[in-house]
């Protein structure tokens, strides 16, 4: 009885130690994706009247990841994200015939990156820093009606991009943790997006999720 009063006690009490070794995990968000204009195209691929050179719009998303921890503080993590279509954005005419455009995005990505991990002492919280690189796919969604979506297809483009971020993670278990995080893709070294062979602008990310892991 006393063994069983103990565990129950560490089971909402007890600070759990995050040691070395594997682990896996789910997470979902919204991620907020920004088009930038070209400013290099302008003439040709944005209209000179209402000019509107950014646009950032959120949409679902959802990933997978894996990773290892080395000690409590430092480990490495790869993971695959997919940013569902966004909102439409609703800007200049990005062809030369001027007008409004409307356009959604949708990207997907794999990501490396370094971790870096300080636990909050006499506590199951832990604050983290993560710092990559990411291969990232993107495109504009079938809403697009610009001018850039007539000729060529759809903008697209891929690329490698720089990815970071932050996040607050709560051991439940020695076992199972739970966190939110915030990452950025993109916002050094964009994922250019070209259109009928013309690179028109640059692709980034920015993600709030929350996800579980499980460390083995």
């Amino acid at each position: 009885m006393r063994k069983f009063l103990i565990l129950m006690g560490c089971s909402v009490g007890c600070a759990y130690a995050l040691g070395d070794g594997f682990y896996v995990g789910i997470d979902g968000g919204v991620a907020f994706q920004n088009f930038v204009y070209n400013n290099s195209t302008l003439n040709t691929q944005i209209s000179s009247s209402g000019l509107v050179v950014s646009g950032t719009a959120p949409g679902a998303q959802a990933g997978a990841f894996a990773g290892y921890m080395f000690g409590p503080h430092w480990g490495i993590e790869g993971g695959y994200q997919y940013m569902f279509n966004s909102s439409n954005i609703t800007g200049a005419g990005i062809g030369n015939l001027g007008g409004s455009s409307n356009y959604n995005l949708n990207a997907q990505l794999f990501d490396l990156l370094a971790v870096g991990r300080l636990p909050i002492e006499d506590s199951n919280f832990a604050v983290f820093g993560k710092l990559g690189m990411a291969y990232a796919s993107a495109q504009f969604g079938q809403y697009c009606t610009s001018a850039a979506c007539a000729t060529g297809g759809l903008p697209s483009g891929s690329g490698f991009t720089v990815a970071g971020g932050i996040g607050l993670e709560y051991m439940i278990t020695r076992h199972w943790d739970m966190h939110v995080e915030m990452m950025n893709y993109g916002g050094i070294m964009p994922v250019n997006i070209t259109s009928g062979g013309t690179t028109i602008g640059g692709w980034s990310d920015t993600s709030l999720t929350l996800a579980g892991a499980w460390h083995f």
